[in-house]
C-alpha cells in the first residue's frame, strides 16, 4: 500500500511541457515528501497555461463533450448534424451490403471517364440516381472518400469486428 499522492488530472491526460516539474512524481511515483506537500502541490498546480492545468481542461472537455467549446464550434446547425447523420447512413448501408456479399470495393479504373469505377463507386452511383434529393447530401461526403481510402479502409475494419462479433 503506498502513501503517496498522485495528481488525477495529469495521470488520465498527462501533457508534454519544458520545465517537467513534478510530472513523474504526480503521474507514476507519486508524490511522497509530505513536509514540503503545500508548497509542491502549488507549484505543481503553476498558473493557468500550466500542464496541469491543461490536463484538467481536457479532462473537463472529456467529461463533458457536447458541451465543451470545440464541440459546440463543430457540431454547427442541428440541420447540418442532421444531414451528416443521412450521408453517414447512406455509406455504411453501402459499406456493409459489400462486405456481407463479400465483394471487392474498388475497380482497377475510378476515374470519372470510367465504365466500370468499382463496386463502392458503382453503387453509391446507382443509389444517387435513384434517390435525386440525397444527392447534395452525399456528394460532399463522398469527396473525402475520394481522396482518403483510409477512412473506407476503417470502416471495413469497424464493419468486419461487428460482423465477427
Amino acid at each position: 500500500e503506498k502513501k503517496s499522492a498522485f495528481c488525477f488530472y495529469c495521470f488520465l491526460f498527462k501533457q508534454p511541457r519544458a520545465e517537467n516539474y513534478g510530472i513523474e512524481a504526480f503521474t507514476r511515483n507519486g508524490f511522497k515528501s509530505w513536509k514540503d506537500g503545500p508548497k509542491v502541490f502549488n507549484q505543481h498546480v503553476g498558473k493557468h497555461d500550466s500542464a496541469h492545468n491543461k490536463s484538467r481542461q481536457h479532462y473537463e472537455d472529456f467529461k463533458n463533450q457536447r458541451q465543451n467549446l470545440p464541440h459546440v464550434f463543430d457540431r454547427g446547425s442541428q440541420k447540418q448534424e442532421e444531414e451528416y447523420k443521412a450521408r453517414l447512413l447512406i455509406i455504411l448501408g453501402i459499406v456493409k451490403f459489400l462486405i456481407l456479399q463479400a465483394l471487392a470495393f474498388r475497380g482497377h479504373d475510378e476515374s470519372t471517364s470510367s465504365m466500370n469505377k468499382g463496386n463502392f463507386k458503382e453503387l453509391l452511383d446507382l443509389y444517387l440516381g435513384k434517390r435525386g434529393e440525397v444527392i447534395a447530401h452525399v456528394k460532399v461526403f463522398c469527396l473525402v472518400l475520394h481522396v482518403s481510402f483510409h477512412i473506407l479502409h476503417l470502416l471495413l475494419i469497424s464493419f468486419a469486428c461487428y460482423i465477427m462479433h
